[in-house]
């Protein structure tokens, strides 16, 4: 009976080492995905405030007063006109509808 009962013992000693083993490893392998999950955590935030900033600078150089700094300082090279009522076409200037264009009807 005591050959039978230190068998046991040395079964459940031999699971306990198996299970220690197993956990520490896995203790192991949490640690490292924490520490990933961690760097990328961190480099999503660097990738907002990298997009905040881009988000301001493009409304700086969006903004209206900025476009017209722009214009004014380029205005030799672009030769841009004020759009005045007159650099509209008029109603009877327009071709009838349909006229020089591709209907259904010419298509077929």
């Amino acid at each position: 009976m005591t050959v039978v009962w230190r068998l046991l013992v040395l079964i459940g000693l031999g699971g306990v080492v198996y299970s220690a083993i197993v956990l520490y490893e896995a203790k192991i392998e949490t640690r490292e995905l924490v520490r990933a999950l961690d760097r990328l955590e961190a480099r999503q935030a660097d990738i907002r405030t990298e997009i905040a900033a881009l988000d301001t600078e493009w409304a700086y150089l969006n903004a209206p007063e900025h476009l017209y700094y722009l214009i004014g300082l380029h205005s030799d090279v672009l030769r841009l006109q004020e759009r005045v009522p007159d650099s509209f076409a008029r109603l009877s200037e327009l071709p009838p509808r349909g006229a020089g264009g591709t209907t259904q009807e010419n298509e077929r």
